[in-house]
């Protein structure tokens, strides 16, 4: 009898198994397309009403038709209820902002297609928004008077010679300027508008510049706006940004002496600033954030226990929240007044803290949640994480139809005797004991981290299309990343290209040694940093099957001379030294992928926007006639667009497929 139930509890076991195994794959059958992907809805700029009851944020799907992202505001009740639609029919919906009493909300739109960015207010007890601003050039950012009763906000010049220009007398005198400006850098400035419409009025003004896209900062009681100023406007002098603070009754600005710091934020009863200073001098490098009195000038506390680059922070009731990477995950720490130890804070292990969040005066957050397994979506918490948090929307509740890849931390050795740590998505078909071909993805910055998260261009798109065609795919954290505190970061210094490619080779063999991979099929890719990764690297091993190489930096002297970032950017890695002289230039060419060309046997794609301003084409340019005068296999590829990668939908896709289908052509 035992033996018969033993055998009949077996069979059943088999059988469930067997149906459970038949449910989940039917459950999963389809992996994801380019054209699944566009079903992804992103949401962002989560903003919590100041009676805490309500969230708005930004809602944005694609409209492939038209080749646009058509954004609109939602409003939700802070346990996932209500949701309503706020502006239907408007373009280009950004930043909203609540009013101090919550009965009106702000945002930034365009007035038509094609226009420049405007500032509106809507009320909430019904009715249509009003447009307040009317500048030419329209508005960058702005921030609600305490009151409610006007805005501040930043905007550019319009040009002092304009009747020059409408005769054509249009000569640019270059400085630091890209190699695509046409036309004259305008200063941004301070304005001031009423809530109610009307006249604008100009705070500031000069040849000096606030800094393009920063947030004006008021003081609770408004006597002042705290504000981010740099020398002229040029992109690549915000390396030189510095906090100033506007005295609204005398009119006039001064600096805080906080020397070279960034996005300043004021504690919620006016004694004390937030800021982030860079720990070496230059804001490409780590940052930390410093609270510091404003009467005295010291410091109260800081971050420099957490040791990690702190990407976004807010106050919230006399302590802060800051966001960083960690490992392989966004995360959030707290950083108390007290000045005791930050400690992490504990979000559920599936959840990552997007640094795109906003703290309530009752110390609540909204926040924007990555997964590995889906696309974000709102999470809110009443006690700024210490207890749970709920999610409160699920825009992407589609993409459970669909069989997601896995990704998972992958830790390997340096030759700086530490260790780095990786995502190693497995492919969506994944059978133990089987070899499947390998695809690096690097990431660029160089100061950046790949998380786990099903987020941005690559986690949410090429990764899963790669893996969906039975690819692993690596996305490592070489030097230079800021997952792993300062030390691991300024170990690119000097050895700007070098150092990173000897992390990734290792990053190579390592997973070699787990007998997963087919040695005879690892290709090797990335855009800007990591396409400078990906053009070093297959100079300098042949065992690569094919390489994708998107806006790469391939010759440093270039990126020093051309780009929007030029000189203060390559002499940040460099330690300093400038390209200007024998050694210089000798450093910068061992550090360039150009040099090492001739070595090249890798099929490769190279890609580039044809009017990319932070990494040149022209480097592009160079390095395929390096590859195509010696018969190596290569094809270049560019696209009529301007900017360091394409935004529109179909710029993005198209992009994207070419570089999948490189890897399909030379590893399937």
């Amino acid at each position: 009898m035992l033996g018969h139930w033993l055998r009949a509890r077996t069979l059943i076991l088999l059988l469930s198994g067997f149906l459970g195994a038949a449910a989940t794959s039917a459950a999963a059958q389809h992996v994801l397309t380019f054209e699944d992907l566009r079903r992804v809805v992103t949401v962002s700029q989560p903003r919590i009403s100041p009676s805490g009851s309500q969230i708005v944020y930004v809602r944005s799907k694609v409209d492939w038709k038209a080749d646009r992202n058509r954004s609109e505001l939602v409003l939700v009740n802070v346990d996932g209820t209500g949701a309503r639609t706020l502006t239907q029919g408007r373009t280009g919906v950004t930043n909203p902002q609540w009013s101090p009493d919550g009965t009106r909300l702000a945002f930034l739109a365009s007035p038509e297609a094609g226009k420049p960015a405007q500032l509106y207010v809507m009320p909430m007890n019904g009715g249509d928004s009003l447009q307040i601003t009317t500048n030419k050039a329209g508005v960058q950012n702005y921030a609600w008077r305490p009151g409610g009763a006007a805005l501040a906000y930043v905007s550019d010049d319009d040009p002092a010679n304009q009747k020059a220009l409408d005769k054509h007398l249009d000569a640019v005198v270059i400085t630091d300027n890209d190699y695509l400006t046409t036309e004259a850098a305008q200063p941004a400035h301070l304005w001031l508008a009423g809530a109610s419409g009307g006249s604008a009025s100009r705070l500031t003004s000069g040849t000096w510049s606030v800094v393009k896209g920063s947030a004006p900062v008021w003081a609770p009681d408004g006597s002042k706006i705290y504000y981010q100023r740099q020398p002229d406007p040029l992109f690549a002098h915000f390396v030189s940004q510095t906090t100033y603070a506007y005295d609204v009754a005398a009119k006039s600005s001064a600096d805080m002496g906080f020397g070279v710091d960034s996005d300043p934020k004021i504690s919620p009863d006016g004694q004390e600033i937030a800021i982030t200073l860079p720990r070496h001098g230059s804001l490409y490098l780590q940052t930390d954030l410093v609270v510091r009195s404003l009467s005295s000038g010291k410091t109260v506390f800081d971050s420099l226990g957490i040791d990690r680059n702190v990407h976004w922070f807010a106050w919230s009731q006399g302590n802060l929240v800051v966001a960083t990477t960690d490992g392989v995950q966004n995360v959030a720490w707290w950083l108390p007044r007290s000045g005791t130890s930050a400690t992490k804070l504990p979000l559920d292990g599936s959840v990552g803290f997007g640094p795109d969040a906003t703290v309530a005066k009752d110390g609540s957050i909204a926040f924007v949640g990555l997964h590995r397994d889906r696309p974000a979506e709102i999470y809110y918490s009443p006690e700024a994480l210490h207890a749970g948090v709920r999610q409160i929307t699920n825009e992407n509740a589609w993409i459970g139809e669909f069989a997601i890849a896995r990704s998972e931390a992958f830790n390997w050795q340096t030759d700086l005797g530490t260790k780095a740590v990786g995502v190693l998505t497995y492919p969506v078909h994944y059978v133990a004991g089987r070899k499947y071909p390998l695809v690096l993805d690097i990431h660029g910055g160089p100061i950046s981290t790949s998380t786990w998260d099903m987020t941005g261009l690559e986690g949410l798109s090429l990764v899963q299309i790669l893996a969906a065609h039975d690819y692993f795919v690596f996305r490592p954290n070489y030097r230079g990343s800021d997952n792993q505190g300062d030390a691991f970061l300024q170990a690119i210094i000097g050895d700007v290209t070098s150092g990173p490619g000897r992390d990734n080779l290792a990053a190579v063999a390592a997973l070699r040694g787990t007998g997963m991979i087919d040695e005879n099929r690892i290709g090797v890719s990335g855009w800007s940093g990591g396409g400078l990764q990906t053009s070093w690297l297959i100079g300098h091993a042949n065992f690569w099957r094919a390489a994708v190489m998107g806006a790469a930096v391939t010759d440093w002297y270039q990126e020093a001379m051309l780009s929007d970032i030029n000189e203060s950017f390559p002499q940040a890695l460099f330690n300093g030294v400038s390209p200007f002289s024998r050694a210089g230039r000798a450093a910068y060419a061992a550090e360039s992928p150009i040099t090492f060309a001739t070595n090249v046997k890798t099929p490769t794609l190279i890609l580039s926007d044809t009017r990319d301003q932070r990494v040149p084409v022209s480097q592009a340019y160079t390095f395929y006639h390096a590859l195509r005068d010696r018969g190596a296999t290569v094809k270049f590829t560019a696209f009529p667009r301007y900017g360091h990668f394409a935004t529109d939908p179909v710029g993005r896709e198209i992009t994207l497929r070419a570089w999948a289908g490189w890897f399909d052509r030379w590893m399937k």
